[in-house]
């Protein structure tokens, strides 16, 4: 059975579960609500709770529920509790959840224009990431969603992805050379890595901590506040900060589900959500100095990378971006939407 059947099946099997518990139900949604009805808002992540996604998301329950009198009922599954990231988009898809916070690395296994957020470099700083993606770049992506049956509340930062090692510093092409590294399954991530010398080797997240106990790949690369949480840092013993992909998430709606929304109901959900997305960025941004501190604290070496050795990386990885275009159906125009901002911050 291929891997894209195998993720339906799961799919299948865990919504049939939860439907079964009473967890939720495919929900049709009216184009007005009754003044009476409690409108039940279904959303999930895959992180767990001290994640500042989790964080955000209790923050958005609380205000929601709060500003609208208990109109809006919201249900927070956090930790994949209701599937993993691809298995939650299909969800709110499908109607069976009304939201949840996917990567952009995930929507490219819907559209591969999303992977234009993948390429190595590509924003300078968080700041003018954000600028493009709830701008001018993200006027080109959000109708994709919308074609999917989506709708973008907003885009929100995960943060920058760096190299975990045991005793390597990853501060150059060359020091990644026949290194098997964890990485999504993401061509754009892998091609990235096999331009830089590594071995890229996708595999489950959940399977990642034992792999690298047991030394079945050498390294990994994640946002720090994924390496924190779950505690990566005692398999690996040093963090270089590559910066080397920015990850984007975006907060995604069921498209029938906003349709319905009305009046000061949608007035309410529009105001949480934006909350929801400030809160998330200004969260993953101020925790960023505690997550280095607490690395330090468990004895790990951490690496700064000059800006010379970043443009190393880039040169190396100028293919990349070649095949973005090529083979994926990117366009040089949503390049130079993603890098717009990079001169202003």
């Amino acid at each position: 059975m291929s891997s894209k059947a195998k993720g339906v099946v799961a799919l299948i099997l865990v919504v049939a579960v939860l439907a079964n518990v009473g967890i939720f139900a495919k929900m049709s949604y009216n184009k007005t609500h009754t003044a009476q009805e409690t409108i039940v808002f279904r959303v999930g992540d895959t992180v767990a709770s001290d994640h500042p996604i989790s964080q955000a998301l209790y923050m958005f329950e609380e205000e929601l529920e709060r500003i609208s009198n208990g109109r809006f009922d919201v249900r927070v599954y956090i930790n994949s509790a209701l599937g993993g990231d691809r298995q939650q988009t299909e969800s709110v898809i499908l109607g069976y959840m009304q939201g949840n916070t996917p990567p952009t690395s995930v929507l490219a296994g819907f559209d591969t224009r999303f992977m234009v957020v993948d390429l190595p470099f590509v924003f300078k700083s968080g700041e003018a990431a954000m600028k493009t993606l709830n701008g001018d770049l993200g006027k080109e992506l959000d109708p994709i969603l919308e074609g999917l049956g989506l709708h973008a509340m907003g885009w929100t930062e995960s943060g920058y992805r760096h190299i975990t090692t045991n005793n390597i510093e990853a501060t150059s092409p060359e020091a990644l050379k026949g290194l098997s590294i964890r990485t999504q399954e993401n061509p754009i991530h892998m091609a990235s890595f096999q331009a830089w010398g590594a071995s890229p080797t996708p595999m489950a997240f959940s399977e990642l901590f034992t792999a690298l106990q047991q030394g079945a790949v050498d390294a990994e690369e994640n946002p720090l506040a994924v390496i924190t949480a779950n505690r990566l840092y005692e398999v690996q013993n040093t963090v270089t900060l590559t910066g080397h992909f920015y990850t984007a998430g975006i907060f995604n709606i069921n498209k029938d589900f906003y349709e319905s929304l009305e009046g000061q109901d949608k007035e309410w959900f529009d105001e949480a959500s934006e909350h929801f997305v400030q809160n998330l960025t200004q969260l993953i941004r101020d925790a960023q100095e505690g997550y280095i501190q607490l690395l330090k604290d468990n004895g790990i070496n951490v690496v700064e990378v000059t800006s010379e050795q970043k443009d190393a990386f880039i040169e190396s990885a100028a293919s990349v971006y070649d095949l973005f275009i090529e083979k994926y159906g990117g366009t040089q125009e949503l390049i130079d939407l993603a890098m717009k901002y990079n001169d202003d911050f």
